[in-house]
């Protein structure tokens, strides 16, 4: 079923298009019959008519009929019966036009050429002033058109297809005739329609016709559908005037958009209200409405001839004024003015030229052809009124659409709950102020004890706990989905109206708790302090997803913080771990997958009841995997009973993975090494450690080690301190048949009290090393640089672009035994100040080859000594190094080609 709006629309279409397909047939007839009809031209002012009239009217009357055929006379003798009503000739209507159609005239042929009666000037004067024809025959016709866009009322181009039918026959001078058009605009192929129905009469007198019409309109403008009727009136004649009226019936204002905005959206402060958190919402709300509406109005133009096309062709201009308005729209009073060129009967061509405050200035062409012409057949064409007889109908073929906006505002106010975006409902909280309360956990009536209040609490549930007069709390475990909260710290929670603070948090003092808190799944424990007798201070197994976050947590007998096979996301942030007996932070999973995020913590002082009691341990076994991120903290004055505690200790075994971002941390002052990083077994990593400050460290700064078949991928890059440290800067151990890619560059290594960087190979280990760009590698107690392969080690080392200088004894040294080989390509470094060398290269083994690329190096003191065995290559010889002092006594002096030590 076709809906409401679109009826009209294709009732007023298929009435147009009918009324084309009508016209269509009509014109084919018109033409047959108006072809057989003009075989002969019967002239009656120079014809002889026999007739058996009276003879007194006929004396008056008679008149000869001529049938002229180029320059013979044919007379003409009419036999028909006397005629017995007589009548003057004027009163009797003309005889057929043909023979065909009267077959019993009889014709007597005379060669002769037929005298006429001379013409008096006068009335010759006479004939060529006024048009002889008053009465012609209107054809229908069809036609298109197209009309540019923009204009009044209407933002597209369109083409019409056109047709109109007379609604008499045979000659006439009063014309009533149906007229209809449909509109295809050309941008959004959108349908309009026109019908009208109009009567013209001439006037011989005045040499005028004049015309009325009342005409149906549709237009869908693709959001709206709008229907009108029209009346107009036409004086057409040597000048013309028109005016038209528009009239929309129907829905003539529809709406075509509704948008909704909330501006200006201000919050009270949150406070507490029962177990909700309410806020007072102030909202600007606007709508906005957007409409079409159909103008009513007129037109009135005036107009008049102002040039010849041809013989039957003119050129008319035309201005007017026209108004328009609606409800909702400003009035529209505009101007207009046009030009309209008819070169032919087929052709019409148009341009006009509107101006009004809506719509503004519009310059429209348009282009129209139809078929047949508008003008009769065999009329005179100094008759150029009467010929206009059949004329289309001027008027706006579109109804002028108005777009209109609403815009309405207004301020709403009201109380609504914080909403938790987890479940889309409001937040709930369980209160409880510590000694106090004596309530059933509302804002109002708060409990007195965290376990009260934990006995109750549902997942997504926040327990907040006032310290009251700050009794101890003993342990606890927090139920899954829950977080536990107190004053002390400044407290955010997510909500749909964004990130809010707590009342009353940030007081500064956190409660006290006495045992060891025991978290669940998706918890949150935030503002507590604790202390423990046994036990950690806060513990948690088998569990995911969890957040401790601004505690502090101290002289725990264990660690201060346990996580064993943890899995999903865990924030571990801004805590204080002081002084456990064991690790302050132990993660340790067995299986599962884990995102840790460890910031921005203070760690020190813990470990002095353990034998490995580190800052901070992190232990992966079995299928165990993860990315740990540890950013932020300082990692401090960690000891144990034995001596081996670590600021950072990583320990990854049998076919467990990670990949560990170690950044931005202080790390100082361990009793052991800074970072200690251990990879056995089939495990493997990806370690990068970026922008920390590793000082004083008791053994080494960092420390990589490589064992059974382990791999590794290790970036150490710009960290401003990795100085001062009790052994090596950076130590790199790999044994049996590990491998590993080391990248060490951008980094100030200095005043270590070993090596700066020390490199080892054993077995049957595989090592690629690129050491590049480190502003110092400077002032370290031994070498700067120490490399030593063993067995059938292999290292592809690459050293570039350092500055290596005043280390105690060699700035670098590359030492090869066994079978070992070592790959080197030492560029663009600067080796100077070492007290016993500055590029030292050694090979002692039986087999090893040490096959060296070095070029433009400043080098103090070179030694290269093969003499023990092994054979040192040099790749292009050592030439193109700006060597002070150099020292080949002992070496075999082997050179060889470029690429020969596999660089390219």
């Amino acid at each position: 079923m076709l809906p409401k709006k679109s009826t009209s629309y294709l009732c007023a279409t298929l009435l147009v298009s009918g009324l084309v397909s009508g016209i269509l047939a009509t014109t084919a007839t018109a033409q047959t019959i108006e072809s057989s009809s003009e075989i002969l031209e019967v002239k009656a002012d120079t014809s002889t008519v026999e007739n058996d009239l009276p003879a007194t009217e006929a004396s008056e009357e008679a008149e000869k009929l001529e049938v002229e055929t180029n320059t013979t006379t044919f007379e003409v003798k009419n036999t028909l019966p006397p005629i017995t009503n007589p009548k003057k000739l004027a009163d009797v209507e003309l005889p057929p036009r043909t023979l065909n159609e009267f077959g019993k005239i009889s014709l007597e042929v005379n060669l002769e050429p037929a005298q006429s009666p001379p013409i008096s000037s006068q009335e010759t004067a006479q004939t060529t002033a006024t048009p002889t024809e008053s009465a012609v025959k209107i054809l229908p016709r069809v036609g298109v058109n197209f009309t540019s866009g923009p204009g009044v009322g209407y933002s597209s181009s369109f083409t019409s297809l056109e047709g109109f039918l007379p609604l008499s026959s045979g000659k006439t001078n009063n014309l009533p005739f149906l007229e209809g058009r449909v509109l295809l605009s050309t941008e959004s192929a959108l349908i309009s329609s026109n019908l009208v129905l109009g009567y013209r009469t001439y006037n011989p007198k005045d040499n005028r016709i004049l015309g009325g019409y009342v005409a149906y309109n549709t237009r869908d403008t693709g959001n709206s559908n709008f229907n009108q009727l029209g009346v107009g009136v036409e004086s057409l004649g040597d000048w013309d005037v028109r005016a038209n009226a528009y009239i929309p019936v129907g829905d003539t204002r529809q709406k075509t958009q509704e948008t909704i905005s909330n501006n200006n959206l201000s919050l009270s402060e949150p406070v507490f209200q029962g177990n909700f958190l309410a806020q007072t919402r102030t909202q600007q709300r606007q709508i906005n409405r957007r409409f079409e509406a159909a103008m009513a109005g007129f037109d009135v133009e005036a107009g008049t001839k102002i040039a010849q096309i041809g013989k039957t062709g003119d050129l008319r201009g035309y201005a007017g004024l026209y108004y328009y308005d609606a409800p909702g729209s400003a009035d529209i009073l505009g101007f207009s003015t046009r030009l309209e060129a008819r070169p032919t009967d087929n052709l019409r061509l148009g341009v006009s030229l509107s101006n009004d405050a809506t719509f503004g200035t519009n310059l429209m062409l348009s282009v129209g052809a139809n078929f047949p012409g508008t003008r009769p057949r065999n009329i005179g064409k100094e008759n150029t009124v009467l010929a206009r007889l059949g004329e289309s109908v001027t008027r706006n073929a579109n109804i002028v659409v108005d777009e209109q906006q609403d815009v309405e505002s207004f301020t709403r106010q009201e109380t609504v709950f914080v909403t938790n975006p987890n479940t889309g409902e409001p937040w709930r909280f369980q209160h409880v102020n510590l000694g106090i309360g004596t309530g059933n956990g509302t804002f109002e009536s708060p409990t007195g004890d965290v376990a009260s209040a934990l006995a109750v609490a549902q997942p997504e549930d926040i327990v907040y706990v006032q310290p009251g007069t700050n009794p101890s709390i003993p342990a606890f475990q927090i139920p899954d989905g829950v977080q536990v909260l107190s004053t002390g710290p400044v407290q955010l929670i997510n909500t749909v109206e964004g990130n809010l603070q707590l009342p009353s948090s940030g007081a500064g003092v956190r409660p006290q708790v006495t045992g060891t808190v025991t978290i669940g799944n998706r918890t949150t424990l935030s503002g507590f302090e604790i202390a423990t007798t046994t036990g950690a201070g806060i513990a948690g197994t088998n569990i995911s997803d969890v957040t401790i976050r601004e505690n502090a947590i101290a002289s725990s007998v264990s660690e201060g913080i346990l996580l064993q096979n943890v899995a999903g996301q865990v924030a571990i942030a801004n805590n204080t771990i002081n002084n456990s007996g064991l690790e302050g932070f132990s993660l340790r999973n067995n299986q599962g997958q884990v995102t840790l995020s460890l910031t921005e913590n203070s760690i020190a002082n813990n470990g002095a009841a353990a034998d490995d009691g580190d800052g901070v341990n992190v232990e992966l076994s079995n299928s165990a995997t993860g990315t740990f991120n540890i950013e932020k903290n300082a990692i401090a004055n960690n000891s144990s009973n034995s001596g081996i505690a670590d600021g950072i200790e990583i320990r990854i075994i049998d076919n467990a993975s990670g990949t560990f971002n170690i950044t931005n941390n202080q790390i100082s002052r361990n009793q052991f090494k800074g970072i200690n990083i251990q990879l056995d077994s089939t495990s493997s990593g990806t370690f990068n450690i970026t922008n920390n400050s590793i000082q004083e460290n008791l053994d080494d700064g960092i420390t990589l080690q490589l064992n059974d078949q382990a791999t590794g991928t290790f970036n150490i890059s710009n960290n401003p301190e990795i100085s001062q440290n009790g052994l090596f800067g950076i130590a790199i151990l790999l044994s049996d048949s590990t491998s590993g890619t080391f990248n060490i560059t951008s980094n100030t290594i200095q005043e270590n009290q070993n090596n700066g960087v020390n490199i080892q190979l054993n077995d049957t280990a595989a090592g690629t090393i690129n050491i590049s760009n480190n502003q110092q590698i400077a002032r370290n107690g031994l070498n700067g640089l120490f490399t030593t392969t063993s067995e059938t080690s292999q290292l592809r080392l690459t050293i570039d672009s350092n500055q290596i200088y005043e280390n105690s004894f060699t700035s670098l040294s590359i030492n090869s035994f066994g079978s070992s080989n070592t790959f080197a390509s030492v560029a663009l470094n600067t080796l100077t100040g070492g007290s016993l060398g500055d590029l030292e290269v050694i090979a002692s083994g039986v087999d090893d080859i040490v096959c060296l690329r070095s070029r433009q190096n400043t080098i103090g003191n070179l030694l290269l000594d093969d003499s023990l065995g092994g054979t040192i290559q040099a790749e292009d010889g050592i030439s193109t190094n700006n060597i002070a002092t150099s020292n080949v006594t002992n070496w075999s002096g082997t050179n060889v080609a470029a690429r020969s030590c596999g660089f390219p």
